[in-house]
């Protein structure tokens, strides 16, 4: 089967991590120690993940011109994913980063400012729209523009491209864009946020599932961790299970979910089996540590759900 082509837009961050004894108070400098510096970005994390699990991957997202968005460029020639559609910051503003201090309890504090991802506006996805005829689906996130996924939405209804919306972090999603999403990909948590419950109401992920779909969403994709997966559209109620496996770094485990099902759903293959290949993927990257260091080939997810 010839590699199918899918675009992704979304974030690119760089996320630097320092450990030290506790969080400094006002006015006070903390030795720290495993200092640690890599790429990061839901859309950024989900294009990686999307690659290496096969597909021909266009990505859209705008980085700083600075040194951490050369890094950025870099990464994605490395990764074979076609980055004409990453721009330079006209408002000269930087790459996005996250900067995560980490007390020796293992509690972090984390800062983040998206910078550059927010200024990737409808226009820059105008810009894409030969690129969009030739792929099967498009995929997001929430970390930059409310204002283009929304218009990202519309505009795959237009051209009758399959939409598909990891919404995460979590922000408060319009009726309109719900009815727009071919497929939605949130954890137990965002569903329930979405749905204007608290992140912990106990009732059953299935009805969870059930509220989502009756907004309008065609394919609801609830990831459950180590339970695997709730399915629910006209067709399917059901709850796919997951991957046992002694996990050891849980971050990135959604992004390398929702990439490896894009791929598969690009495939042609049913969604449950969409959802086994992105069980095994995540599976496998929590066994590492690390995000882009953690995810897959797909040769290595396909002999898990052989094996």
């Amino acid at each position: 089967m010839g590699k199918e082509k899918i675009a992704v837009i979304g974030s690119y961050a760089v996320g630097m991590t320092i450990s030290g004894d506790h969080f400094p108070v006002p006015g006070e400098t903390v030795p720290g120690h495993d200092f640690v510096m890599c790429h990061g970005g839901k859309g950024s994390n989900q294009a990686v993940a999307a690659a290496r699990m096969g597909a021909q991957v266009v990505y859209g997202t705008c980085v700083g011109s600075d040194s951490f968005g050369d890094w950025a460029m870099k990464l994605y020639e490395e990764e074979g994913i076609d980055a004409r559609a990453v721009r330079r910051s006209a408002q000269g503003l930087s790459t996005g980063v996250g900067l995560i201090y980490v007390n020796k309890e293992g509690e972090n504090e984390i800062i983040i400012d998206f910078a550059a991802n927010r200024e990737f506006s409808p226009e820059d996805l105008d810009g894409m729209e030969d690129e969009l005829k030739e792929c099967k689906l498009l995929l997001t996130q929430l970390e930059g523009s409310m204002e283009t996924v929304e218009y990202a939405a519309k505009k795959c209804q237009k051209m009758g491209l399959p939409f598909v919306l990891n919404p995460a972090p979590f922000a408060p999603l319009s009726e309109d864009l719900l009815k727009n999403c071919t497929y939605i990909t949130p954890n137990q948590t965002e569903a329930r946020l979405i749905l204007g419950l608290d992140s912990d109401d106990d009732r059953p992920d299935a009805e969870v599932a059930r509220m989502l779909y009756d907004k309008g969403v065609k394919n609801v994709i609830m990831t459950l961790g180590q339970d695997g997966c709730y399915i629910k559209n006209d067709n399917m109620d059901m709850q796919v299970p997951g991957i046992t496996v002694e996990a050891v770094d849980t971050t990135g485990a959604g992004d390398t979910f929702t990439g490896a099902f894009c791929v598969a759903i690009a495939e042609g293959k049913s969604i449950p089996e969409a959802v086994r290949l992105g069980n095994a993927a995540a599976g496998l990257a929590v066994t590492k540590f690390g995000v882009v260091e953690s995810i897959p080939s797909r040769e290595e997810a396909e002999k898990l759900l052989t094996d």
